[in-house]
């Protein structure tokens, strides 16, 4: 008498139930429980909170701030300098002719204030107004008399000072150049990354989704065998098939079992990294879900070819770092190149009368220093320089050449930047179409495998076929799913990535180049 065949994991009258629990066990592995999410939804978290659009946002924050400052360099500027009070006594050496010196003991109280209003010019030189005004009491300790001099005043002063370099280039002018061109090209590498950001989302995501189906399919095939083993045992145990058929179901649930469990640890991982990218906490529970809409999209290559090159921002990027190299060139030639200075000031100065008792109060010695303003000659000046380099051997030309050949380097890498973004347009659109056929062909092969999956399992409960080819039919069935999910995974990247391979989005005919900056 043959014994009954069995699980070595479960016992026979509760394996059902056993089999049941453990995939209720990893229901919450499936989605059930969690908060599940579209694309649309994954796509503005990963904008909000992943770590890479902080970081981008920072960078755009700091590229506004530099050119805000670039700006203002332009505009008025004023600087208060106050000294409340500065106290110090010292003893000071006096040499006498034909004597030993003497040690005095010097002090000094004195308040100051200076106020400078400067403006800058359009041609890079300054204009400046400062006025300065001081009160001070001197005293000096004479030990050769044994006795103290004091004395209090107060000096004022108004002066008017400009300077101009000449020869040179215009450094505000270039300053305010670079920064308009770092902010414009970090603008432009920020909706860049945003769009690369939005297109690794959706890699991501339909990896999740990839990982969430292969589990599921996996799950179905557990249960689909554990069916299909407890009806070949009852077959064998009524002597309607051989023992090695049994055996071989039993074989196949394990198989299937291992599948189940691989599956689940592959989802896990899947679901850690999509919650990092899109900047959500490890210990949330999420899943994804997708409708599977198809949209045939009629893709002219020619066409996505002009739109790339016309919007993509690597391009503008390259003419940016062009014309930043430029600029390099020109700054260091001038650093040996003849250089000129024109300055010039007119300066009102008033002294109070030393001769005033000490203690004077201050609009004394304030009137006393506006009266001699006014009839003290006035100070003026004007200075013209010229610097002439002569030689530093060959160090400024070797400088001169380095930026020259960084310039020619920036202008091949625009050239092949370009040949790259239609390379990358032809690929992707090849994808695409690609991708498209396949899942209309392996969407029509799914249903062919499922029927044909169904066909057999009847076949099999009739005893016309053996459990050997019901698992043939049933890996069929399992790589046809398979496959099909892989082509419409496919498909749906090939469309994300041809959105930022040529920044236009096709299914809505709308470009996508223009920033959303919060």
């Amino acid at each position: 008498m043959r014994k009954p065949l069995c699980l070595t994991f479960v016992i026979p009258t509760k394996s059902a139930f056993l089999l049941l629990l453990l995939f209720a066990l990893t229901t919450d592995l499936l989605g059930d429980g969690k908060k599940l999410l579209v694309l649309d939804d994954a796509i503005a978290i990963a904008l909000e909170k992943s770590y890479r659009m902080k970081s981008l946002r920072l960078s755009l924050a700091q590229a506004e701030q530099n050119l805000i400052a670039a700006k203002g360099r332009f505009r008025t500027n004023a600087q208060l300098s106050l000294n409340t009070p500065r106290w110090y006594e010292s003893v000071s050496q006096i040499q006498r002719p034909d004597d030993l010196p003497i040690y005095n003991t010097t002090g000094l109280i004195n308040y100051q204030g200076t106020l400078n209003i400067s403006q800058p010019l359009p041609t890079g030189g300054a204009l400046s107004l400062e006025s300065r005004a001081y009160h001070q009491d001197v005293s000096t300790f004479r030990t050769d008399l044994d006795s103290s001099l004091k004395r209090s005043e107060i000096l004022s002063s108004v002066s008017l000072n400009f300077s101009q370099d000449l020869f040179t280039p215009n450094g505000l002018r270039l300053g305010l150049r670079r920064a308009n061109l770092n902010f414009e090209r970090t603008t432009k590498y920020y909706r860049r990354n945003e769009l690369d950001l939005v297109y690794q989302v959706t890699q991501s995501f339909f990896a999740l989704y990839r990982a969430t189906a292969q589990a599921r399919i996996a799950e179905d095939n557990a249960l689909q065998q554990f069916e299909l083993y407890d009806l070949a045992k009852k077959k064998y145990q009524a002597g309607l098939i051989p023992e090695v058929e049994a055996l071989q179901m039993e074989v196949d649930l394990a198989d299937s079992r291992n599948n189940l469990l691989s599956a689940q640890g592959a989802l896990g991982r899947a679901e850690d990294a999509f919650k990092r990218l899109i900047g959500l906490e490890l210990s949330d529970s999420v899943g994804v879900q997708t409708d599977f809409e198809y949209q045939k999209i009629e893709i002219n290559q020619d066409e996505a070819t002009k739109l790339a090159l016309a919007n993509r921002t690597e391009i503008r990027e390259g003419e940016i770092d062009v014309e930043v190299a430029k600029i390099n060139v020109r700054e260091t030639d001038a650093r040996s190149a003849i250089k000129g200075e024109l300055s010039a000031f007119y300066d009102l100065t008033g002294v109070s009368d030393p001769y005033l008792p000490y203690g004077s109060t201050w609009k004394t010695l304030w009137n006393s220093s506006r009266s001699d303003m006014d009839r003290r000659p006035h100070n003026r000046g004007v200075v013209f320089s010229l610097t002439v380099p002569l030689w530093d051997w060959g160090v400024n030309a070797a400088e001169v050449s380095s930026a020259q050949a960084n310039l020619r380097t920036q202008e091949l890498d625009l050239v092949e930047q370009q040949k790259q973004i239609v390379l990358d347009v032809r690929d992707v659109v090849s994808q695409m179409q690609e991708a498209e056929s396949r899942y209309e062909v392996l969407l029509k092969n799914q249903e062919v495998a499922q029927r044909a999956f169904d066909i057999s399992i009847e076949r099999f409960n009739n005893g016309d076929i053996t459990s050997q080819e019901l698992a043939l039919d049933r890996n069929r069935l399992t790589q046809a799913k398979l496959s099909f999910l892989v082509a419409y995974i496919d498909y749906k990247l090939a469309v994300a990535d041809l959105k930022r391979k040529t920044m236009w989005d096709f299914e809505k005919n709308q470009s996508l180049i223009e920033p959303k900056v919060e």
